[in-house]
């Protein structure tokens, strides 16, 4: 057999392999800044939402971690994988 010739299938394969896996775990495509104004201090929050797209769709996973400024906020990192949560 014609080891060439598997060439491009194979890698065509890996490739939708690889593609799946990604979707199943969340892949990285955008994050937003949520803003919120905490109770009784007219103070505003900002926290960072982490958008990641599955092979449901997209979900947005919200950072535990709250900033007084708007660029505290932008530093917090995303993961470039999501969670299953």
């Amino acid at each position: 057999m014609n080891l060439a010739k598997l060439r491009w299938p194979a890698l065509g394969l890996i490739v939708i392999v690889l593609g799946g896996y990604l979707l199943t775990k969340g892949l990285y495509i955008g994050s937003t800044i949520d803003v919120s104004m905490r109770q009784g201090e007219g103070k505003f929050l900002y926290a960072k939402s982490c958008r990641y797209l599955y092979l449901t769709g997209v979900r947005d996973i919200g950072n535990s971690s709250e900033s007084p400024s708007r660029e505290g906020a932008e530093a917090a990192p995303c993961a470039p994988l999501g969670s299953q949560n």
